[in-house]
């Protein structure tokens, strides 16, 4: 079988939906699954890509710009897997039209129909959303999309001890950060006296690389790569965005705290929060400086409320999510 990814990932776009789609496909690859990626991609997203060992098609624009059939024009394929928040009921439908199975990776259930073969959402609150009938649906966290290095590093990192203070702090944003807020964290915790070793994922900055200065031996700014399992393995607890890096970090058995940069994140970091996987420190644009340095301590200094997480992290995620999501995929495009 063939499958064709279509989604983008630019700096301004972000790279989350490319690296759920990268996992999917690498698990997809585990059943003889091979995979293409056709997108508005910039050079790092490329990278991304051809690292994993996918073929790359470029498009000229974004999802749901132009017409289904024209998007992926001469690209073969078995089926397709959607994942963007550009689309709607009109360009599934055309999809369907060309013939082909269509899958779509979801967040909010916010189309009114679905015209697909197959829906899947990941996130925690998935199962109660109530979508409408029509297509299969894969649901909730059991089906988080987890790159391989993750699947492969999570038993070394479930069993590091992340007991008592934290040493390690990994600050992982997501992949663009158009809000600055890596610089607005490491500022805000250089108010307190943690004594930590910070590594923060982002890209050259001389602000920043300054402010890391203060920190503990080591601490410094570690380049936008393909996957955070080295990092995740190395981390004592992390302080990522709204997105998907929380999803990983409570995979990996990381007790983390997150700060939402748009209000679609807000609402699910809420949701991740009251199922204890982590700690929310708030909606970005609205929390103070003030209030965030004092969230960032208290996460940071107590260390029953990270144990706890971490206890609830650990029994909440199958040893490999993606081949769950793959194999329940291919299972219900073969009916």
């Amino acid at each position: 079988m063939r499958a064709v990814f279509r989604c983008d990932a630019t700096v301004s776009i972000g790279f989350g939906h490319l690296s759920r789609c990268i996992a999917l496909a690498e698990a997809l690859r585990l059943s003889g699954v091979r995979s293409t990626f056709a997108g508005l991609y910039d050079t790092a997203a490329k990278e991304q890509i051809v690292a994993a060992d996918f073929d790359v098609v470029d498009c000229a624009k974004p999802v749901n710009t132009e017409a289904a059939e024209r998007e992926l024009a001469g690209i073969e394929a078995s089926f397709v897997v959607i994942d963007s928040y550009r689309i709607d009921e009109i360009y599934l439908s055309g999809l369907k039209s060309m013939g082909l199975a269509v899958v779509v990776i979801d967040d909010f259930c916010k189309l009114a129909d679905y015209p697909c073969d197959v829906v899947l959402n990941f996130t925690w609150e998935a199962p109660e959303l109530g979508y409408p009938q029509g297509p299969s649906f894969i649901l909730g966290h059991k089906n988080l999309l987890a790159r391989r290095k993750l699947v492969e590093r999570r038993q070394k990192s479930n069993e590091r001890d992340r007991d008592g203070k934290v040493r390690n702090l990994l600050v992982a944003i997501g992949g663009s950060d158009p809000k600055g807020l890596t610089l607005r964290i490491v500022r805000l915790l250089n108010r307190h006296d943690l004594d930590l070793c910070v590594h923060a994922i982002t890209n050259e900055n001389p602000e920043l690389e300054s402010e890391l200065k203060r920190f503990g031996a080591g601490s410094c700014i570690v380049l936008r790569q393909p996957d955070l399992s080295q990092q995740l393995v190395w981390a004592d607890a992390a302080i990522t965005g709204g997105g998907l890096i929380k999803y990983e970090s409570a995979f990996m058995g990381v007790p983390a705290a997150a700060i939402a940069q748009n209000e679609g994140q807000d609402g699910e970091t809420k949701v991740f929060s009251r199922a204890g996987l982590v700690f929310d420190l708030g909606l970005a644009d609205s929390v103070t400086d003030d209030e965030l340095a004092e969230a960032l301590h208290t996460f940071c200094s107590d260390a029953d409320l990270r144990a706890n997480m971490t206890k609830q992290m650990h029994g909440s995620f199958p040893a490999d999510p993606s081949a769950n999501a793959a194999t329940s995929i291919l299972e219900a495009l073969r009916r």
